[in-house]
């Protein structure tokens, strides 16, 4: 299954207007002069790593972008060294996973008419 191209250009679009926008982060120590905490806006940019992935994944609306295509635009647009070992391991097996038989079955009976195995002459033996 691929992602249509539509909603790939809208993605980015997306992205593109969340990486120029400003984020609420909270700043501060309870123990150090001052004390307390304080809410400050910082550029998109200046965010953690897991921040940053957390609010890609989910403003953006990801419907009709498969999760291979979603997972290699997420690991293009955060530092994958600085998110955890699980957010990472996640990412990189979605970007690296080949389509299941169902999915290509699927794919080819989209492709012809909604007969699976009809595909360029091809048949499915029963």
């Amino acid at each position: 299954m691929a992602s249509d191209l539509k909603r790939l250009d809208e993605v980015y679009r997306h992205i593109r207007l969340i990486r120029s926008g400003e984020y609420p982060v909270i700043q501060g120590n309870a123990a150090g002069p001052g004390g307390g905490y304080r809410i400050v806006d910082r550029p998109f940019q200046d965010l953690p790593e897991p921040n940053k992935l957390s609010i890609l994944q989910d403003a953006v609306d990801w419907s009709g972008i498969t999760n291979r295509d979603q997972a290699h635009i997420l690991l293009a647009e955060i530092d994958p060294g600085l998110i955890t070992d699980a957010q990472r391991r996640r990412l990189i097996e979605a970007a690296v996973a080949t389509p299941s038989v169902l999915e290509m079955l699927r794919e080819a009976a989209s492709r012809s008419g909604g007969r699976p195995g009809k595909d360029k002459g091809m048949e499915i033996e029963r």
